[in-house]
């Protein structure tokens, strides 16, 4: 039952955050012609010169880089992202395109920031909106870069192609809602963040243990004394990603109520880290 309860969830916000993106792009940016990169900009790009749904295309687009998504980033992830594509698709056809505004610079802020949460969101919650975001997961889990910035960087020949169909007024503005994306996805998608986590107990057998079965990581433990009591400690010391610290916080607690735990935000991580 938690299993189900935690896949409900899931799915609830992943549909959530594809409304997020249809709203972004039917309602901010594409009645103004911005682009917000990637597939869906692409799509944008197509639609100007072919009468074809914007939706549609972005479903065709993703199918090649699905099965890229599959071997790397794993199965329950490629049904997530085919939810999410397959929604926004449909979400497109059912959102009219109607400027929520005529002010052109905040429909392209505004319209990235709304575009770029939602994508994080999609991210966190183990799905993604197909296209560029799959290959910028791929990089960031063997570079271990942020996937906005990786997004941004990817999206520049976007930009070029929308100076060529748009006009160099318009690009201008596409790359304000790039820019409002990537750091918005960066913001809420933040697996990239490392944490040092410093441990200090004297049920250490057990909570190494417990803390590898979680995480499969290595842990370096150390000899301590406590200074109050003089009963001999254990230091264990690991590095996880922020996304893993309720689940770490939580074991802790449960193996060793009483250990004491320092936890800092790591600015680099050398050498083999799982990721």
């Amino acid at each position: 039952m938690k299993v189900v309860r935690k896949t409900m969830f899931q799915l609830m916000a992943i549909t959530f955050f594809t409304a997020g993106m249809a709203l972004a792009l039917n309602t901010f940016l594409i009645p103004h012609q911005v682009l917000t990169g990637g597939v869906a900009g692409i799509a944008i790009i197509i639609n100007h010169f072919i009468p074809l749904s914007t939706g549609w295309v972005i479903l065709m687009i993703n199918i090649p880089l699905f099965v890229l998504g599959y071997f790397h980033l794993g199965k329950k992830f490629l049904v997530y992202t085919i939810y999410s594509v397959v929604l926004l698709s449909i979400l497109m056809k059912v959102f009219p395109v109607n400027a929520f505004s005529s002010d052109l610079l905040l429909s392209s802020i505004f319209g990235g920031v709304l575009f770029g949460t939602s994508i994080g969101g999609l991210i966190r919650f183990g799905g993604s909106a197909g296209g560029i975001d799959i290959i910028s997961l791929i990089l960031a889990k063997k570079k271990d870069l942020p996937v906005g910035v990786l997004i941004t960087w990817i999206n520049l020949f976007v930009v070029l192609a929308s100076a060529l169909a748009f006009g160099a007024d318009k690009t201008i503005y596409t790359l304000f809602a790039i820019f409002a994306s990537g750091r918005a996805v960066d913001t809420i998608h933040t697996s990239h963040t490392k944490l040092a986590v410093t441990i200090v107990t004297g049920k250490w057998k057990e909570l190494n243990e417990a803390l590898i079965s979680l995480h499969q990581r290595g842990i370096t433990m150390t000899d301590a004394e406590g200074g109050y009591t003089l009963e001999p400690k254990k230091v264990l010391t690991t590095v996880i990603t922020k996304y893993e610290l309720s689940e770490t916080k939580e074991t802790i607690k449960k193996t060793d109520p009483d250990a004491f735990v320092h936890i800092t935000k790591a600015i680099e991580v050398m050498g083999r880290f799982r990721r």
